[in-house]
């Protein structure tokens, strides 16, 4: 952690948990879990306006999110807008990044995991990818992100002992199933890194730009590589989310409610 650097801390944002975590606060805490096999909960989650918007109507997405250890800001709109919340995000914490700067770390200690997420082939050739830039974590078993629920029950419950289950998948079944693997493999760091970390490992998509990314720009390379699929979830959600973050700010401000009507479920 930076000298001076404030301790992370979590904040509710309207029914959703957030976190004010950095990346180099995120790596602290895996180091953390990695020494202390038995601290619950062990799942790490992100959020930004696209999640934010599906937890808003779905009850499951919204309790594994808060069910997790931590759910970094992941978009740059939920740094913006922490301060509704009576919070102070210093900067995104992109699961990629949080990712890339884990596996380059040199203060880790030796771990397996496996993988779960996207086609086979895929999720076979980000484990290679992933074994290759890491000098401390060994990804020993790589699965499809297109199984059935109870077909990852049933591999949850034969692997054998790892320290991480890495999922990434679309949002919100990256999330059920980091909720189902904390629940079936307690002692393992469950860590919902993102289909698009596992796309860009297995060389499948392209990532942005530095630039981009140092300024917060991956939804605009996204948009631009792939606007078919993504302009409603950019051009729609993210004015939904700035209307529905500022609304329920004001409504808790005043006292009208604790918990909006959206989030009970």
């Amino acid at each position: 952690m930076a000298e001076g650097a404030a301790e992370p801390h979590e904040f509710n944002m309207g029914g959703v948990k957030c976190s004010t975590h950095s990346i180099p606060q995120l790596l602290s805490e895996v180091r953390t879990l990695l020494e202390r096999r038995y601290d619950q909960p062990r799942s790490i989650l992100c959020v930004n306006a696209h999640i934010y918007n599906l937890a808003f109507r779905d009850s499951s997405l919204r309790d594994a999110l808060n069910n997790a250890r931590i759910v970094t800001a992941d978009g740059m709109s939920i740094v913006w807008l922490s301060r509704l919340w009576n919070a102070v995000v210093p900067e995104r914490c992109n699961m990629t990044e949080a990712f890339r700067a884990f596996l380059q770390s040199t203060t880790m200690r030796p771990s397996t995991a496996v993988l779960i997420g996207l086609t086979e082939a895929e999720a076979k050739r980000a484990a290679q990818r992933i074994n290759a830039a890491s000098n401390h974590c060994t990804v020993v078993k790589a699965y499809s992100g297109f199984l059935t629920e109870a077909e990852y029950v049933e591999i949850l419950d034969s692997i054998d002992k790892v320290d991480f289950i890495f999922v990434g998948m679309s949002t919100p079944r990256t999330e059920r199933t980091c909720e189902l693997a904390r629940r079936r493999c307690p002692e393992s760091i469950v860590w919902g890194i993102g289909a698009g970390t596992i796309r860009i490992y297995a060389g499948t998509m392209k990532e942005a730009s530095p630039f981009f990314r140092r300024h917060g720009l991956q939804w605009l390379h996204r948009l631009a590589n792939e606007p078919f699929k993504l302009w409603r979830r950019y051009l729609i959600g993210n004015p939904l989310f700035l209307y529905r973050a500022i609304r329920l700010s004001m409504q808790s401000r005043r006292g009208r409610v604790s918990v909006p009507p959206a989030f009970r479920g």
